[in-house]
């Protein structure tokens, strides 16, 4: 897990850029004579494509600007620079061993060892490259709730606790940091914890998540409405474990029901574009990007099922018991 960032207690704004070159999946493409290098990178294409991986393949001097490699590497699950770089990238040699470093990747010749046979291995560092990406939470307050007739996130279970107290305090050991979006009024004892504002011309769920990828956009979040107050550590883990290269999001779906719970579930940083094109189009509903062909929608485990559901009404209130000994543990 990712060093945890301190909340400053304010309104936060983007911060510097600050790239972390052998946290992201981008290779500069060393050696090969250049008939190698050409059918290197059509077999990757092709097997790419097998796998459902987006790739992208940036030559020339010109593709080397940091800001324009970190924005492909948000886009893409791999991206080759054709050409060696200035940038302390990682590598993926022809032909040749090099002075290896820690992520490179060699690929001896056609006659030793085919595209197919390397995939494997690039596809793990892909995989591992995703789950070192760090994970914050972003927990949505400000709702009308209107049916429950009072803020959902300051309703206060038996121990004292809020919603968003409770909530706040399981992600913690879960995650690399954790923002509120959304108005309203904050606990005293979380009082801290980062405020992102809200983004003008946008309503709802999406405007939560457009802030929040926009404030930290090299990072994966952990989306949470402050109306699950069964949420569990389980849950959390078992949504974080089906992380991989190709998958930009895991919503899942509960047995019986016709559609996915956007609102506890895992992005991947790659996934803020497809957030980015639904505000382009007003299209508000964020349940649409869980039909994209990179999201994952996994069936919540039965013993896990108590954690994805939400409480509107005060009727569902009564016949809830909002983290409970029994379900918090």
């Amino acid at each position: 897990m990712a060093d945890k960032v301190k909340s400053k207690g304010r309104h936060a704004n983007s911060g510097d850029l600050i790239i972390d070159w052998a946290g992201l999946p981008v290779f500069s493409l060393v050696g090969g004579a250049t008939g190698f290098r050409a059918q290197f990178l059509r077999s990757l294409e092709t097997e790419f494509t097998k796998r459902g991986l987006d790739l992208a393949v940036l030559p020339g001097e010109i593709f080397h600007n940091p800001y324009t490699l970190s924005l492909s590497a948000r886009h893409h699950d791999l991206v080759v620079v054709d050409g060696p770089s200035h940038l302390p990238l990682q590598r993926i040699y022809l032909g040749e061993s090099g002075a290896e470093a820690a992520g490179d990747l060699f690929l001896p010749g056609p006659e030793v060892e085919t595209v197919e046979i390397f995939m494997p291995r690039l596809v793990a560092r892909l995989d591992e490259l995703v789950n070192r990406t760090p994970v914050w939470a972003c927990i949505l307050i400000g709702g009308k709730s209107s049916r429950m007739g009072r803020p959902k996130h300051l309703i206060a279970g038996e121990d004292g606790r809020t919603w968003l107290e409770r909530t706040i305090e399981l992600l913690q050991p879960s995650v690399a940091g954790i923002v509120v979006s959304g108005k309203g009024q904050i606990p005293e004892p979380v009082a801290d914890t980062i405020r992102l504002a809200d983004i003008p011309g946008v309503v709802g769920p999406l405007a939560g998540i457009l802030s929040a990828c926009r404030f930290q956009p090299q990072v994966s979040w952990l989306i949470v409405a402050c109306d699950m107050p069964d949420i569990t550590a389980a849950a959390v883990q078992w949504l974080l474990a089906g992380r991989r290269a190709g998958c930009w999001g895991r919503v899942p779906r509960l047995a019986g029901s016709d559609h996915c719970e956007p609102l506890f579930a895992w992005y991947d940083c790659r996934a803020a574009q497809l957030f980015e094109e639904q505000f382009c189009a007003g299209q508000l509903r964020i349940g649409e990007v869980a039909g994209h062909p990179r999201i994952d929608s996994p069936l919540v485990p039965e013993p896990l099922r108590h954690a994805f559901l939400n409480v509107n009404t005060p009727a569902e209130l009564a016949a809830a018991k909002p983290y409970s000994k029994e379900l918090s543990r």
